[in-house]
């Protein structure tokens, strides 16, 4: 009974090792090993009782384990190095900010289908369409700056632009 309780708390010992020191799966491998033997032994040297409260033990040990294992982690010196830092929404060096821009008045350059080009002023910024199409030469708006990603819509009194090329009315027989 020792044993089987010792193969499974090794077994909970290699799946830490797994998320601290990724191996490409040996470390796994090597966990549910040590847990399926350990669950074999108990029911062997336990009878089917005890197998059963094993089982149920590493049903609740292994997300538990898991869980803390990667809560862990990033509080870690070595953990956030290997962990990336999410999406900028900051400039980042060299990069011009456009947080100034919000709620300036535009015209699209090019269709916006949902991204394209648009003039502020003197200023051609690659922007991307929150209501997904707009065509060009639409008056447009900035509604928000996130990071590289300049959000527009059509600007509250625009209209968009007649897309049909004849400038002659149709007529009706």
């Amino acid at each position: 009974m020792i044993l089987a309780i010792l193969l499974l708390l090794v077994g909970l010992a290699f799946i830490v090792a797994e998320v601290f020191f990724p191996s490409m799966g040996l470390l796994g491998l090597a966990a549910g090993a040590a847990i399926l033997f350990g669950l074999v032994v108990g029911f062997e040297e336990g009878g089917q009782v005890v197998g059963w409260i094993l089982i149920a033990a590493v049903a609740v040990a292994v997300p538990f384990t898991l869980r803390t294992a990667f809560r862990v982690l990033p509080r870690l010196g070595f953990g956030r190095r290997m962990i990336l830092a999410g999406p900028a929404t900051e400039p980042g060096p060299g990069l011009p900010d456009h947080r100034p821009l919000v709620g300036a008045k535009g015209v699209a350059e090019s269709d916006l289908r949902p991204s394209g080009m648009a003039r502020f002023g003197e200023t051609r910024i690659s922007v991307v369409a929150a209501s997904g199409y707009l065509p060009r030469s639409s008056e447009l708006v900035v509604l928000a700056v996130d990071g590289p990603e300049i959000r527009v819509d059509l600007a509250p009194t625009a209209s968009v632009p007649s897309t049909n090329d004849n400038p002659e009315p149709e007529t009706r027989s």
